[in-house]
């Protein structure tokens, strides 16, 4: 222990006597670490960390396969079928999107939560923090409980453990809180802060074969695979299709994807692609310690070979060694954890909003476990191959060996494959930030099919018992559009059943009454929207042909439809579709309505979505199953002159001056909806364009390091081939070009690698080439611009030193 403290001592000392080495070692390493802390956090909590349930790998989301999608809820009688026939599933557990309006404390507040089966958390194996969870009786008993999620219960109850037990009015109806979840409990839906007993036994779509709204999470049996899953379960899929043609006809089979990795899957590709460039910057910031080490530990030839004549073994100085790495390494680490703490902080301000279990996102002990096993792995990394070079050197150097040696051709050609795998490395970062960034870029110059300056939106919920009917709905549409117009500074409002960019999907089966019937399997489809008069205006769509619903489309007048570009183009091509006949398909087809309007193309799931082909009806013509649907959920927009927040007070008095019990959520600008609609993208891109710049700027300080090294090294060399004649420029360019030759041979391997790895940006290169030749160009420049600069410098400072002077130093 006494030999260890000594050389703890002895480590710190010569720390002391290079402060330069040290600020930099240490600064760089705390760098690469907290920058690799901070993502491994993420990836950690929301990719890797297993859901709190019981054998949570047997846990899957299961999906009603058809022609048009590969995800698709059920409906309840074909769920039984699948229950009652399968034999690979140990139990599926049913849940749906469902919302309230939380009245009788403080101002109406619009709650998303999700109604699930009597099993649900027995099947998942899920625990609550105080109470109960929901039971099979609640189910059958129709009973009004509830759970709450963690989170819900900390914002709006301050985690009163008294909540248990009481009542809370939602839309209207007192329901018994009985339990509250775990914090990191995760809902299929990550939105969902509540969940009450699902209504299967009174639903009126319940005998429906094509009212296809249940969600369900199923359990495997042991042993059983996805495969052998999905094979028992499309067997019968074709079995239904066949019993039941018209109602079955566009359902395949059954999907199976794993539970955990279906709820995070917006967020997987994204967070791996910046764990693995994290990765390779950490890489490149351990190389530049390996490499400094392993500089100094040629630089100290003469004292290792003292240390050896006077009888220390090899062992005894890669002790030493070892020592002053871990020192540095440990430093390093702290730094690092330190860096990592203040980047969650920072994480937090601009995080998107519906990332994965947010609230648990911390410096917890599996995030400093990774601190330590880094710091670990760079002590040993920079301990074995300086230990190498220092034990061979002590024993075939006398202790008056030249102080102007560079290593011999091992040892330079170890310290130029340093350079060249951190060369490789930044280039591999500097390209795909390139070509993450133009893919960037192009998303954000997407049209997304309305206007988002100067447009305010909100989200409101309207109490099920009072607007119970079309009717209803109407009067408040009317009497809340009338009282927005009336205020200065507000040029239209509007209200449409989901909101561009929702990614909430509303289809129906559409037919026109001047064509033949198509088979089952082939009837179109229209994503479907209902909307006010004014909504159009309000939300900046443009209106291609024709005009948009006014006040004079009532529930009485002629029925009429707005079709986007992409539903006229695809049922009118190269013909007019105003005039033309439409009708949406449910039990049977509707009256015809008329198309009396064109509208732009629409983003409805994503700015990087294709074109939907979008049918619109006025709000007093709805079918009249939509109605509990429109009142549960309708977004109106604000159009104003001038900064749309600052109307967000006013809109919401207005809406609880119309009706108090109205909760009014979501209140944010357009511009604020298409931001937050790419605001994980962004927020990786711009981590990748953080990390790209700060691996090369290590890369360049690690050349300059050794370039300094070795000028220092070669002083005697130097002088004489100046006292030969060389000129001051032939020194410099010679030294700058032996520098350059491992730069170049990294700049080879990055481009190499940037090729292999790029196509696996995915998502990222929006409408960009993995091949675009900028990029390349840029990160290749780039690098040796940072390479030339900083092996210039200290070749120059070398090269113009008097000889005379260096021949009498050495």
């Amino acid at each position: 222990m006494s030999a260890f403290a000594d050389d703890l001592k002895h480590a710190a000392r010569l720390c002391r006597r290079s402060p330069g080495f040290m600020t930099f070692a240490v600064g760089s390493l705390a760098i690469a670490i907290g920058s690799a802390t901070l993502v491994f956090s993420l990836v950690h909590q929301a990719l890797v960390r297993s859901l709190p349930f019981r054998d949570p790998a047997a846990l899957v989301w299961m999906y009603n396969a058809r022609t048009e999608r590969d995800r698709a809820p059920f409906s309840v009688p074909d769920l039984d079928d699948y229950q009652r026939e399968n034999s690979t599933l140990a139990g599926v557990a049913v849940f749906t999107n469902w919302g309230a309006n939380l009245t009788g404390i403080g101002p109406a507040e619009r709650i998303e939560g999700t109604r699930v089966g009597g099993n649900f958390f027995q099947l998942l194996g899920a625990q609550p923090l105080i109470g109960r969870t929901l039971e099979p009786a609640d189910e059958a008993n129709n009973a009004r409980v509830a759970v709450l999620a963690h989170g819900f219960w900390t914002r709006r109850f301050g985690r009163d453990p008294s909540i248990v037990g009481r009542d809370v009015l939602l839309n209207g109806a007192q329901y018994t809180v009985v339990g509250v979840l775990t914090p990191d409990f995760m809902f299929p839906f990550r939105d969902a802060e509540l969940a009450v007993p699902v209504t299967i036994a009174t639903d009126p779509r319940r005998t429906d074969r094509g009212a296809n709204f249940l969600r369900v999470v199923a359990r495997l049996n042991p042993g059983v695979t996805l495969q052998r899953a999905k094979e028992d379960l499309d067997a019968i899929a074709r079995r239904l299709q066949q019993q039941y043609p018209e109602e079955d006809a566009r359902k395949t089979g059954v999907n199976l994807f794993p539970l955990h990795a279906e709820i995070v899957r917006d967020y997987a590709q994204i967070l791996w692609i910046l764990f693995a460039a994290v990765a390779v910057f950490l890489v490149i910031g351990c190389g530049n310690l390996a490499n400094l080490m392993f500089v100094r530990s040629i630089a100290r030839a003469r004292e290792f070979a003292l240390r050896a004549s006077l009888g220390a073994p090899g062992w005894r100085i890669a002790r030493q060694l070892a020592v002053e790495a871990s020192f540095v390494a440990g430093l390093g680490g702290i730094g690092g954890a330190i860096l990592a703490a203040f980047g969650l902080s920072l994480w937090r301000v601009v995080e998107p909003a519906n990332f994965p279990r947010r609230d648990a996102i911390a410096l917890d002990a599996a995030a400093l476990t990774f601190t330590i096993a880094v710091s670990l792995c760079v002590a040993l990394v920079c301990t074995i191959v300086p230990a190498r070079a220092a034990i061979r050197s002590s024993g075939a150097r006398a202790a008056g060996g030249t102080r102007t040696q560079t290593g011999t051709r091992r040892e330079r050609a170890v310290r130029h494959a340093f350079v060249a795998a951190q060369a490789a490395g930044s280039v591999l970062l500097l390209t795909c930030m390139g070509l993450a960034s133009q893919g960037l870029a192009r998303l954000e110059e997407v049209d997304a099919g309305f206007t988002p300056a100067n447009a305010l939106s909100m989200q409101l919920s309207l109490p099920p018992r009072t607007y119970r009917d079309a009717a209803s709905i109407e009067r408040f549409d009317d009497a809340l559009r009338a009282r927005f117009t009336s205020i200065g500074g507000i040029r239209a409002a509007g209200a449409v059943s989901l909101r561009p960019l929702s990614g909430l999907l509303s289809t129906m089966d559409v037919a026109f009454p001047d064509r033949p019937a198509p088979p089952p399997d082939e009837v179109p489809q229209a994503h479907f929207r209902i909307a006010s008069a004014g909504y159009f205006s309000a939300a900046g769509i443009r209106v291609l042909a024709g005009r948009e619903f006014t006040a004079e489309d009532r529930a009485g007048s002629q029925r009429v439809a707005i079709v986007s570009r992409t539903f006229a183009d695809r049922h009118w091509p190269g013909a007019t579709a105003i005039g033309r006949s439409v009708q949406i398909v449910q039990s049977a087809p509707s009256r015809p309505m008329e198309v009396v309007g064109v509208v732009s193309d629409v983003k409805q799931f994503g700015v990087d979505g294709s074109s939907t082909a979008d049918l619109y009806v006025p709000l007093p013509q709805m079918p009249a199953s939509q109605a509990p649907l429109v009142a549960a959920r309708i977004y109106w927009i604000v159009r104003t002159d001038g900064d749309p927040r600052q109307f967000a007070l006013r809109v919401r008095e207005i809406v609880q001056s119309v009706d108090g019990d109205v909760a009014a959520s979501n209140i944010q600008s357009l511009r604020e909806v298409l931001d937050g609609s790419i605001a994980g993208w962004r927020a990786n891109v711009r981590l990748l364009e953080a990390f790209a710049p700060l691996a090369s700027l290590l890369c360049a300080a690690g050349v300059y390091a050794v370039a300094s090294f070795s000028a220092s090294a070669r002083q005697r060399e130097l002088a004489i081939r100046a006292a030969l004649g060389a000129t001051r420029r032939e020194l410099t360019t010679r030294m700058v070009g032996e520098e350059m030759r491992p730069l170049a041979i990294g700049l080879a391997i990055g481009l190499a690698a940037s090729v292999v790895a790029a196509p696996e940006l995915g998502a990222l290169l929006f409408k960009t080439s993995p091949l675009e030749p900028w990029p390349y160009a840029l990160a290749a420049l780039s690098l040796l611009g940072i390479g030339t600069s900083a092996s210039y410098l200290p070749a120059r400072r070398a090269g113009s030193s008097d000889p005379s002077e260096l021949l009498r130093l050495s």
